[in-house]
């Protein structure tokens, strides 16, 4: 029952980077404000420069606290700021547009007095109404009827997802997010962190029981806006974490322009993909089969800019610094 907190020992924080979220960050601090759990606190880290660190002024106290850098240095390196000022048994870190149930710590805890040291849980668009909204569900849908996220529950039995949580003194020993003074990474540093939990041999689990909902891009530019921070994620990942040279980076990248400027020029490969999608959907099958076509279209443009400009951007970077 919201209002009547239930004790626990476990101490949760929950971190949650920000960047420009008056949009969505007054809905994601009522659900947390909601949740049916006494000892967790919630941790901003904010890099906005619009209307965002006012609202989250109006929730600070007790359980929210508000941190902001001196230097804006990106996604990765906030989540890390507020790991590190985390006191508590369990991190759980959280995406500013995710609203989280009543009894999300309640059903987690569960996990953690059984044993575990990481918990995944299904994540699921809750704004269906858009139609690049809805491409984000749809392809997550996909993944799982063709066996994805089977598959990773079987060889991997925890990953990356909306609402991930893992026990800090396990997560103090990684590196935390990849993040390094030059760029801030955009995409793909959840992923690393991951593989480096597993070397620690993290014991995780992923419940599909759990749902949490988050909002996804709903606009043009939006959707464009964070399919090209996928793109731009790619070099720097390969750069920073794996030691690439630019010649491979390049060519790699180069190689994957290739496949989809095919997959645009023939057209048909572009209709398959969007009537994979429209198989999940609830809308007329032919009519979302276009549509999610033509997003799917959007999306493969958005990484190969995003991927040409970063790897650009990380070059004449590079060239400046010697």
């Amino acid at each position: 029952m919201i209002g009547s907190k239930i004790k626990n020992n476990l101490k949760y924080s929950i971190v949650i980077p920000s960047y420009n979220e008056e949009q969505d960050i007054d809905k994601t601090l009522i659900h947390l404000m909601n949740l049916d759990y006494d000892n967790y606190d919630v941790i901003i880290v904010d890099d906005s420069n619009d209307n965002t660190p006012n609202i989250i002024k109006k929730y600070t106290g007790d359980k929210v606290k508000l941190i902001i850098p001196e230097k804006r240095s990106g996604r990765s390196e906030a989540r890390n700021i507020g790991i590190k000022a985390s006191v508590c048994d369990v991190v759980i870190i959280l995406n500013a547009d995710v609203h989280l149930p009543v009894d999300f710590l309640n059903k987690i805890n569960v996990h953690y007095k059984n044993g575990y040291d990481a918990v995944s849980v299904y994540s699921k668009v809750k704004n269906l109404d858009s139609n690049f909204a809805r491409y984000i569900e749809l392809d997550f849908l996909n993944d799982i009827y063709q066996g994805f996220y089977q598959k990773q529950k079987e060889e991997l039995i925890f990953f990356w997802t909306e609402g991930f949580s893992v026990k800090k003194d396990l997560l103090m020993k990684t590196s935390l997010f990849p993040s390094n003074n030059l760029v801030p990474i955009v995409a793909g540093e959840d992923v690393r962190l991951i593989d480096e939990l597993r070397k620690y041999n993290c014991k995780g689990i992923y419940d599909e029981t759990i749902v949490i909902e988050h909002i996804s891009p709903s606009t043009f530019k939006e959707f464009w806006h964070i399919r090209k921070g996928r793109g731009e994620g790619t070099p720097q990942v390969r750069r920073f974490i794996d030691k690439w040279s630019f010649k491979k980076i390049f060519i790699r990248a180069s190689l994957k322009l290739t496949k989809r400027l095919l997959i645009i020029m023939f057209i048909f490969p572009l209709i398959m993909q969007g009537y994979k999608l429209a198989k999940h959907s609830k809308k007329n099958k032919i009519i979302e089969t276009f549509v999610m076509a033509y997003t799917y279209g959007i999306e493969q443009i958005a990484m190969t800019y995003g991927e040409f400009k970063s790897f650009l951007n990380l070059y004449y970077k590079t060239i400046d610094l010697k």
